[in-house]
């Protein structure tokens, strides 16, 4: 009906149940009842990560993390709402009645509505097939979140990746030789840039292994192939690809290499063009990163390439450091941002982001197309499904 699904007709019963309770209950009740739900909303965000964590056997987890949700969200407006209720009884508004009771249905509808686009963020970042596409798919949870600022999504991403401890891999700054680190702040907001972003996914996992979830970025090398780094799928047998725009779709790793951090995702019905590729970088040129910091909203930010240099960098478990060309970059890179393009002012890939500085804030490294271009030129021959390797325990 309408095009909604199933997930879309009990949202909107839910938003109407509350639109209902807030007119009846008035203002001071429903902002009590608020305050108690968003309290338990908070807890149930946070609350999603762990409870994925603690729950090994993946029949159970799914349950688990609803029942926990929706359980602490109860007992919030529970007990907001009794002593919302405590409150009216002491403060009496007869006179405007009418109005309290209107702005506090406006008011429950709004909340609730900022409830169901932080859950729907938290549980489809677990990167679950077949929940992220029913969120995905859903018309409802589209229109709150295109109404929901980006600073409040983004704010949801930085607090749910501080609380599962989401990382990236570090490296001690050998190249800079003091070099300070000036983030440049110019516009990525370019016709070329905007072209390349539309290329730019994000990817999410559960590594199953490890009971954790993963998010990192990826980007479209050919049709229906993404590359992103292999630390951002280790361990992570169902990665999902999340398309600008919305929509989701499931990926198969075909080519996963630990060494060299880069993996190749199979995505079927995947239409996102291909970036194309650069020749590289030389020190000192311009340049942006496309990604998904801790899991969030897309973002494009400027750097600079301050160095290039040949070092020892470790495979993505921490062991047999071998000799790779590495970017040296001032630029805001967090965690998230793995795998994502580094890419040049005209919009093209000059390499992957794959790691920040133990040593300074402001600077990330990315990986060359001395690694990067060889698996690229592979990538659309590879078809048959490859181990992901072994999870990185956060």
């Amino acid at each position: 009906m309408f095009g909604l699904t199933i997930l879309d007709l009990a949202l909107v019963l839910t938003l109407l149940s509350y639109l209902i309770q807030g007119l009846r209950n008035g203002f001071l009740v429903t902002l009590g009842g608020i305050a108690g739900f968003a309290a338990g909303a908070v807890a149930a965000f946070v609350s999603v990560p762990i409870v994925n964590d603690l729950v090994k056997d993946s029949g159970w987890r799914l349950t688990a993390i609803v029942a926990t949700a929706v359980l602490l969200m109860i007992l919030g407006h529970g007990l907001g709402t009794m002593i919302g209720r405590k409150i009216r009884g002491v403060v009496r508004i007869r006179p405007l009645r009418a109005a309290d009771r209107a702005v506090g249905g406006g008011v429950n509808v709004v909340v609730s509505a900022l409830v169901m686009s932080m859950l729907a963020f938290s549980v489809g970042a677990l990167g679950v097939p077949f929940v992220s596409q029913q969120i995905a798919e859903s018309r409802v949870i589209r229109f709150i979140d295109g109404m929901t600022p980006t600073p409040v999504k983004t704010s949801m991403a930085q607090l749910r990746s501080a609380v599962i401890g989401e990382g990236i891999p570090t490296l001690l700054d050998g190249l800079g030789q003091n070099q300070p680190v000036a983030v440049p702040d110019t516009s990525t907001d370019t016709p070329a840039l905007n072209k390349a972003a539309a290329s730019v996914l994000k990817i999410a996992g559960t590594a199953y292994q490890c009971g954790q979830n993963q998010t990192g970025t990826g980007f479209v090398v050919s049709p229906g192939r993404v590359v992103t780094n292999a630390h951002v799928v280790a361990g992570v047998p169902e990665p999902v690809v999340e398309i600008p725009g919305g929509g989701v779709l499931p990926g198969r790793i075909v080519y996963f290499d630990n060494q060299h951090d880069l993996a190749v995702l199979a995505v079927d019905g995947l239409r996102a063009a291909p970036v194309p590729l650069s020749s590289g970088l030389p020190a000192g040129s311009p340049a942006a990163f496309a990604g998904y910091p801790h899991g969030g909203p897309f973002q494009s930010k400027p750097a600079t390439v301050q160095g290039i240099a040949t070092v020892l960098v470790p495979d993505i478990y921490g062991n047999n450091p071998a000799p790779e060309d590495v970017y040296r970059l001032a630029g805001d890179v967090q965690p998230g941002n793995s795998g994502g393009p580094l890419l040049t002012t005209d919009g093209q890939v000059a390499g992957v982001v794959f790691a920040k500085a133990t040593t300074e804030s402001g600077l990330g490294f990315a990986i060359t197309m001395t690694d990067l271009g060889p698996v690229v030129g592979q990538a659309a021959g590879l078809s048959n499904d490859v181990s992901p390797g072994q999870c990185i325990k956060k």
